[in-house]
């Protein structure tokens, strides 16, 4: 599912985070700079065509999680240094 407030094509500079999961399973990644222009669409077509299914798991499928990983392997986009994640409260409680 794309989201609507993500634009269709990723930029060349454009710091993107990966979302993966629903509800208590939510996770992230990144962020990423971008470094090359190219539509999520085609990125999405290019992880799937270079995917190899383990030889012990031929039913296996293109896994959300090794997304990311692939993306800088393949020079889509690059680790962004200095990034600070700050959990600062949950429940309403600000607890930093």
């Amino acid at each position: 599912m794309i989201d609507v407030n993500v634009p269709a094509t990723l930029q060349k500079g454009t710091l993107l985070i990966i979302e993966t999961g629903e509800y208590s399973d939510r996770n992230w990644g990144g962020p990423v700079r971008m470094l090359k222009n190219i539509t999520m669409a085609e990125l999405a077509e290019k992880y799937r065509a270079e995917w190899k299914p383990d030889p012990q798991w031929p039913d296996d499928k293109p896994s959300p999680n090794d997304f990311l990983p692939w993306l800088i392997k393949a020079e889509w986009a690059e680790d962004v240094k200095n990034v600070v994640s700050w959990h600062v409260g949950s429940y309403g409680e600000f607890e930093p």
